[in-house]
């Protein structure tokens, strides 16, 4: 089956919304963002299942909705930043999607965040800095495993992100349609 979709992976502040929108629109393509779907089904925001039913609970939760997205095809697919912590949502999404990792400094994370609040659930309370490095410590490698493509949202702007991310998306499928 050809993968037509395309999962954007990475850390918070990575840019995976606002380039998702972007590049779904320049690929026309439909716009899904994991997070959205779990708080449209719970009728609760992220922050609140964190708070209400916990961490475990909500990543069963974006399991469910990974599970449906990703073989829904022709969608720019926006994935919660800790999706890549379960390889079976990486499988699931590889199955249909070429899968893009958004990189991004933790200097631009902490600048991005802006100031303290509830809304990310795992960087509210003291010392964001060091949950921020912590966090992007222990995620980095599967991000990294589970990127086809990897695009730096440091210094560029999201146009210019979703301008990369289809520039390699040809330079991929050229190279993956040889094989």
């Amino acid at each position: 089956m050809p993968r037509t979709s395309i999962a954007l992976v990475g850390f918070m502040c990575a840019g995976k919304s606002t380039v998702g929108r972007l590049l779904a629109e320049r690929l026309c393509k439909t716009f899904v963002e994991t997070d959205a779907l779990v708080e449209e089904r719970t009728g609760l925001s992220v922050a609140q299942v964190f708070s209400s039913w916990g961490e475990e609970r909500f990543r069963e939760l974006e399991a469910e909705v990974v599970s449906e997205v990703s073989t829904r095809g022709d969608a720019v697919i926006a994935c919660g930043g800790g999706v890549v912590l379960r390889p079976s949502n990486v499988k699931l999404l590889r199955g249909g999607a070429v899968v893009v990792y958004l990189d991004v400094s933790p200097e631009k994370v902490l600048q991005r965040l802006g100031p303290p609040s509830d809304v990310r659930p795992l960087l509210s309370g003291e010392d964001r800095e060091t949950r921020v490095l912590k966090l992007m410590e222990q995620r980095m490698p599967a991000y990294r495993a589970a990127a086809e493509l990897v695009v730096d949202t440091s210094v560029l702007s999201p146009q210019a992100v979703a301008a990369d991310i289809e520039r390699l998306l040809r330079q991929y499928e050229r190279t993956h349609r040889e094989e």
